[in-house]
């Protein structure tokens, strides 16, 4: 061989040498990375890939790809084309995050304290941050109420809202501070409407009930009273029979209250007492009336209270006027599914112009005004609907007594019913209605629930309102605030109508801390002390647009006798709604 062949080999033998010294000298670095003995799984896997070739490389990629399974998934199995196995998958990570919450645990519980003062410590840490919190949200949500209406000058509602905004105390003009924990949230807030109990019985007050029955078909219908025997903080200055015998027998001397509860709900509910307990306080007397088939009295006919139906409160309105002393004034107080009722009750008769003189003013708290209940979302839908069945399971004997077989099959089905809407629907065509026009006859049935619930909606009626009415609905309040809202045109088209929102309250609850309460926690009704104020107010207006003084003559009971208006049939003149002649303009009307 030549010497420019021998170099050419040379120089190549050098380069091939040269090349295997670098390539082994980086796996010999690389497992010298992971342990001592890092050169010797270099010179196994050198001899290993010198032996095995081009197999040896599928082999490295297939133990790749194990490993990278062991590690992400916890298993190296695989399904039959080779890809992750499902039944598996449950099963890792479960495995993973089983082992996760392991070691957190186990961290969480050594940082736990161990001696006494630890604890103490760490508990006034955490609440004092909780409470830190809730007074941070508290002082956000508290700010005064928005009011809206048409408040035409020289008009009656403007006077009553002037009235209830001329101080920076009143009760339009100052902040709802809402009670800490209790107010703050709408759905807390509800629920304590609901749970908690009414105010304890007091010697200044008595409750009993009366039972009446309606003409119409027979109804029976609970009433519960409270009212005064005494003037506040002062010793009773008439027998408790005599003043049960007046409020019975009458003559009532003192403005009467009605007030109407919600769905599947009834006068031992503590929202309705404590309306009850405001309305007593001021000297007046609150009737809570329970619609049929509520308060634990038992139904004497097969036709449930609805949405719709005004003939029970127009019996007790008509109930109440003949036993009332000359002048004197009767007001009404609907919550939720009640207000709703108040309100068509209401539009009835101003359409028709029948409402009783006696009637001088409502306040509507939680008023949806228009009624879908497909539209109630989970889970209050399914609440809702097992209230309606505990109701028909604990008159059933009552409903059985319909012949009517698809009476009985259609009640069958509501039972069966997981949604109020379904309820509806499947009550429909059976549940008791009246004519929306005088003399309000009596129907029954509707088509389907959409019909019930377009012939339910109170927001068709409000413009025919004749009387001050005051709307209360809260930002928060998660079931009838949207509704309620949709409908605002409707209400300020009445003048007569004021509406107030308010930023919290939740539904029925509106617990708050007073400006002149010392604490923060306190859980008095705003809406109690608002509508009981929007009644003064129509009382004081009333009173001033006649040209009298308050005649308040003290009797020998001691409670006096109630006289607002000098000459009654001015009253009566400035508050009647103009009858209107022929059925036909009613309709168009509507």
């Amino acid at each position: 061989m030549s010497e420019q062949g021998m170099d050419m080999w040379s120089e190549g033998s050098d380069t091939e040498v040269d090349a295997e010294t670098r390539s082994r000298g980086s796996n010999r670095t690389a497992g010298s990375e992971g342990g001592d003995d890092g050169s010797l799984l270099s010179v196994y896997h050198d001899t290993k890939q010198e032996g095995e070739g081009e197999g040896g490389d599928d082999q490295s990629k297939h133990e790749d790809d194990v490993s990278y399974r062991l590690r992400i998934y916890g298993t190296a199995e695989t399904d039959e084309k080779g890809g992750r196995n499902p039944s598996t998958r449950v099963g890792s990570i479960s495995k993973r995050l089983s082992s996760q919450i392991s070691r957190r645990s186990s961290s969480f519980v050594e940082s736990m304290p161990e001696t006494k003062a630890g604890w103490t410590v760490l508990v006034s840490a955490l609440l004092s941050a909780a409470l830190g919190y809730e007074m941070n949200l508290q002082r956000s949500l508290t700010q005064p109420p928005i009011t809206i209406g048409q408040l035409p000058k020289g008009s009656a509602i403007a006077s009553i809202h002037s009235k209830m905004s001329s101080t920076p105390d009143s009760i339009l003009a100052r902040n709802i501070q809402p009670s800490l924990f209790l107010g703050t949230r709408g759905i807390v807030s509800s629920t304590a409407a609901y749970l908690l109990g009414g105010p304890s019985s007091s010697a200044e007050h008595i409750r009993f009930r009366e039972i009446i029955t309606t003409a119409e078909d027979g109804a029976t219908i609970a009433i519960d009273w409270e009212v005064p025997v005494s003037k506040r903080n002062a010793a009773p200055t008439v027998s408790q029979d005599k003043r049960k015998s007046d409020i019975l027998k009458g003559p009532i001397r003192e403005p009467v209250v009605i007030i109407l509860h919600g769905i599947n709900n009834d006068s031992s509910f503590g929202y309705i007492q404590s309306l009850q307990r405001c309305f007593a306080n001021r000297g007046w007397n609150a009737a809570a009336m329970n619609f049929r088939g509520c308060g634990g009295i038992k139904m004497t006919t097969p036709r449930g209270y609805t949405g719709g139906y005004t003939g029970d409160l127009r019996n007790f309105v008509h109930h109440i006027s003949g036993k009332l002393e000359k002048g004197v004034p009767v007001f009404l107080v609907g919550n939720s599914l009640g207000a709703n009722v108040m309100t068509k009750y209401l539009g009835e008769e101003g359409l028709s112009g029948t409402l009783p003189s006696c009637v001088s003013g409502a306040a509507s708290l939680g008023n949806p005004l228009a009624i879908n209940s497909s539209l109630v979302k989970f889970p209050f839908s399914m609440v809702m609907a097992l209230g309606i069945k505990k109701i028909i399971l604990e008159h059933w004997g009552t409903y059985k007594q319909m012949e009517d077989p698809n009476f009985l099959a259609a009640f069958r089905k509501l039972l069966l019913s997981s949604t109020i809407a379904q309820c509806d629907e499947a009550a429909a065509p059976y549940v008791k209605r009246n004519h929306p026009f005088y003399p309000y006859g009596g129907r029954i049935g509707y088509k389907n629930g959409d019909s019930y619930w377009r012939d339910s909606s109170s927001y068709r009626l409000v413009r025919h309102i004749s009387v001050p009415y005051l709307n209360l609905t809260a930002d928060d309040d998660f079931l009838v605030s949207e509704p309620n809202r949709n409908r605002l045109g409707f209400l300020v088209s009445n003048p007569n109508i004021l509406v107030v929102q308010t930023r919290c309250g939740g539904h029925l609850g509106w617990q708050e801390s007073p400006p002149d309460s010392a604490s923060s926690f306190g859980a008095t009704s705003w809406a109690d002390a608002a509508s009981a104020d929007f009644f003064e107010s129509i009382i004081q207006v009333n009173m001033e647009r006649n040209g009298s003084a308050v005649n308040k003559q003290i009797n020998s009971d001691g409670l006096g006798s109630w006289s607002p208006f000098e000459n009654d049939s001015d009253f009566q003149q400035m508050m009647k709604v103009e009858a209107i002649a022929s059925r036909k303009e009613l309709h168009s009307r509507l």
